[in-house]
């Protein structure tokens, strides 16, 4: 069943950048459960969106009946350039980098621990998942992960009970994985967040390439954006927040306007410090808890 009231995150932050602009046209990313691109339509902008969920093209078929000034592409937003856009720059790029709703409550796709479900946590259609990183890597390639993915301070340990527990019986589920987690005997970092979600963090990254899309995408977006036009970005973990930090300030405009690198193009940083949601927003949806939004305004 598609759920078609996912809540955007950080959705008057993000307007708040285009707020009185009219006719712009915006690229959405990460589609989702189309609730960004909804309030862009709303406002009278012509919407490029891109997502490589099928339930994504059904939410989007079902806009087009509404709105006529959108078109979706069916595609990851690392293959940017790969696809034949009608519209080649943008006033406004969002990259949301949270999944939707129809993901999370997707048992095929088993990204939460609180849905038993077959491991997996592959959102992409690829031939990496959980099944395959849990009962199959190395003790090495197990720790690597949960230290550099989950940041479990304990990863070694974790990564060694795991491999003493499938040498007895393989791990097959959501809620065995989540049951191995509890009898670990491993100290999860905070008392704040499900015991589980580090751990869950580090299978997911691993299963989709998460950081690496994510560092393809940002080579190449500054080619679709028109000058003045703004990037916004929507991390929801350190990882990602650290990367996109870095490439703004990687490729930020100097104060007296010389370009970096020999580059003729760069970006001023519109927000020193992330933007996270209100309590307001909180009170309505818990899941904007973790989101850091950062947003740079193109020059060239």
């Amino acid at each position: 069943m598609i759920n078609n009231q996912h809540i955007p995150i950080m959705e008057n932050e993000i307007l708040s950048f285009i707020d009185g602009k009219r006719n712009l046209s915006i690229l959405d990313c990460t589609f989702g459960g189309g609730g960004h691109s909804k309030r862009f339509l709303e406002s009278g902008h012509f919407v490029t969106a891109i997502d490589q969920d099928d339930s994504s093209l059904i939410i989007a078929n079902e806009l087009k009946k509404n709105y006529s000034n959108i078109i979706f592409y069916k595609s990851n937003f690392k293959n940017l350039d790969s696809l034949d856009l009608t519209i080649k720059k943008f006033n406004f790029i969002l990259l949301d980098l949270g999944y939707s709703s129809n993901q999370l409550e997707d048992s095929k796709i088993g990204l939460s621990f609180k849905i038993d479900s077959n491991l997996n946590m592959n959102y992409l259609g690829g031939d990496l998942n959980a099944h395959r990183i849990i009962n199959y890597y190395d003790k090495d390639e197990l720790q690597r992960i949960f230290n550099v993915y989950g940041e479990i301070n304990q990863a070694e340990k974790l990564a060694n009970f795991i491999v003493n527990q499938r040498s007895q019986k393989q791990i097959n589920t959501n809620f065995e994985f989540v049951e191995l987690l509890r009898k670990s005997g491993v100290n999860f970092r905070s008392k704040k967040i499900h015991f589980a979600t580090q751990a869950f963090q580090a299978l997911r990254i691993e299963s989709n390439s998460e950081l690496e899309n994510l560092m393809t995408f940002l080579r190449k977006v500054h080619d679709y954006l028109e000058i003045n036009a703004y990037l916004a970005i929507i991390s929801f973990h350190s990882l990602e927040d650290r990367i996109v930090k870095n490439y703004f300030r990687d490729n930020k405009i100097k104060k007296n306007k010389d370009f970096q690198n020999n580059k003729n193009w760069g970006y001023e940083i519109l927000t020193k410090k992330p933007l996270i949601a209100t309590k307001l927003e909180l009170l309505k949806n818990s899941r904007a808890r973790s989101a850091k939004l950062r947003v740079g305004r193109f020059i060239n």
